[in-house]
């Protein structure tokens, strides 16, 4: 049973658009709990949330001039976790010395909040952010969505990375016709930057309404599927020209049997597609696609060989996990 990612940052915690200034929202990450802030400023921080005086959850508190008050005592933190006031001390005694909590490296980028790893944040970090240029691009459409669903993140993982699943759990692809053709994968290991692999393929899609039938190409539709070490992945679908789409889906480990999604899903501007019912219309499709998804997931049994049963599409599961540091021949 493969139940946890070895790679552990950067994780996509959340979208920036919903966490305001002056805010404090809770993270649970593979179980362990955080206090995420963004301070009257804009900067974006994030904490260990068990007080050590006495467990509290700091992520119940309240923002004081950028720093994190205890809602049962009053102690105060700053940005770094670092213990800077306990309002009950006199003049004679001292901060206590064990008084910190942990504090961790986030950036923003693209619309969402990275937890980003420490040891090697500076000049040469890469974002997954970075390997999709739409999401910066003025020309685009940016659909934001996030959810905490049911299912282990490595079956998630394997999900977005599933080139065949769309015709049979989704009404967008063709159930009648499940050929997954012209089969490509490209994996690239990068030193100083963020390792992907690269699925090229031509799926059967569908109309699902009749807002989209206009779009369908006549041979099938060529896709790019990229995923990014290790948890993100951007899949990219062209449909009759003008129309191309892209999802951009980051996810977290909430525990071992919750995930967090986090996704973006952009479209070219045009006349028809920025009349708001259809913006409208797809951020409501983004979350009935992702529930779609989380019915399979949710019911997944865990194999005790798993992956040693595959076709030609399937390999681009099978590098995806060498790339976050599985060995599938011994899994």
């Amino acid at each position: 049973m493969i139940s946890s990612v070895p790679m552990k940052a950067p994780w996509g915690i959340g979208l920036s658009k919903n966490l305001k200034r002056g805010k404090i929202k809770d993270v649970k990450i593979e179980g362990h709990k955080y206090a995420l802030f963004r301070d009257d400023l804009g900067k974006v921080s994030l904490i260990d949330s068990v007080c050590p005086h006495r467990g509290a959850d700091l992520s119940k508190g309240k923002l004081i001039n950028g720093c994190v008050q205890c809602p049962y005592h009053g102690w105060e933190f700053d940005n770094s976790g670092t213990l800077i006031k306990v309002p009950s001390l006199t003049d004679r005694c001292g901060i206590p010395t064990k008084g910190n909590v942990k504090g961790y490296d986030v950036k923003e980028s693209g619309g969402f909040i990275w937890l980003v790893d420490s040891v090697v944040s500076g000049e040469n970090e890469h974002l997954p952010t970075e390997l999709c240029d739409e999401l910066f691009d003025k020309g685009w459409t940016r659909v934001y969505g996030s959810k905490v669903m049911e299912g282990n993140i490595v079956d998630w993982i394997m999900n977005g990375v599933d080139v065949s699943h769309i015709n049979y759990v989704h009404d967008f692809a063709n159930e009648d016709n499940g050929r997954v053709d012209n089969v490509r994968i490209q994996s690239r290991y990068l030193q100083d930057g963020a390792s992907y692999v690269d699925c090229y393929a031509n799926v059967k899609p569908k109309a699902s309404s009749s807002l989209t039938e206009h779009m369908q190409p006549d041979n099938g539709s060529e896709i790019h599927s990229r995923f990014i070490a290790p948890n993100t992945t951007s899949i990219r679908i062209k449909l009759r020209d003008p129309y191309e789409f892209i999802t951009f889906t980051t996810l977290l480990p909430v525990d071992e049997n919750h995930t967090k999604m986090s996704w973006c899903l952009l479209y070219p501007k045009t006349f028809l597609l920025d009349l708001p019912f259809v913006f409208n219309r797809f951020y409501n499709e983004m979350y009935r696609t992702v529930a779609q998804d989380e019915a399979i997931i949710k019911n997944i049994k865990s194999l005790e060989m798993p992956y040693l049963v595959n076709v030609p599409c399937d390999l681009f599961q099978i590098e995806a996990l060498k790339m976050i540091g599985f060995d599938t021949k011994k899994s």
